[in-house]
C-alpha cells in the first residue's frame, strides 16, 4: 500500500505545486501585459499632449503677430481720422474763402 500511496501523493503534490506556480505565473504575465498596455497608453497620451502644446504655442505666436498687426492698423486708422479731420477743417476754410471771394465779386 505504501508503494501506491507515496508515489500518488508525490505526484498529487507535484501537480498541485505546478498548478499553483503556473497560476501565479499567469497572474504575473497578466500584470506585466496590463502594465505594458497602460505604459503604451501613457506614452501615446504624452506624445499627443506634446503635439497639442506645440500647436498651441504656434497659435499663440500667430495671435501675437495678429495683435501687432491690429495695433498698427489701429494707429494707422487714428492717423487717417486725424488727417480726415484736418482735411475737413481745410475744406471748411476753403469753402468760406470761396464764399468771401464770390461776395467780393458781387455774385450771390
Amino acid at each position: 500500500m505504501e508503494q501506491f500511496i507515496y508515489p500518488t501523493l508525490t505526484a498529487f503534490f507535484a501537480a498541485l505545486i505546478t498548478w499553483f506556480f503556473s497560476r501565479k505565473s499567469t497572474e504575473i504575465d497578466n500584470g506585466t501585459k496590463s502594465a505594458l498596455f497602460y505604459q503604451n497608453l501613457l506614452d501615446d497620451a504624452t506624445k499627443r499632449i506634446n503635439q497639442c502644446l506645440e500647436i498651441i504655442d504656434n497659435l499663440n505666436i500667430k495671435v501675437a503677430e495678429r495683435d501687432k498687426i491690429i495695433e498698427s492698423q489701429d494707429i494707422e486708422k487714428k492717423q487717417l481720422r486725424q488727417h480726415i479731420q484736418e482735411l475737413m477743417v481745410s475744406n471748411e476754410t476753403l469753402i468760406n474763402e470761396i464764399k468771401k471771394f464770390k461776395q467780393l465779386n458781387g455774385k450771390a
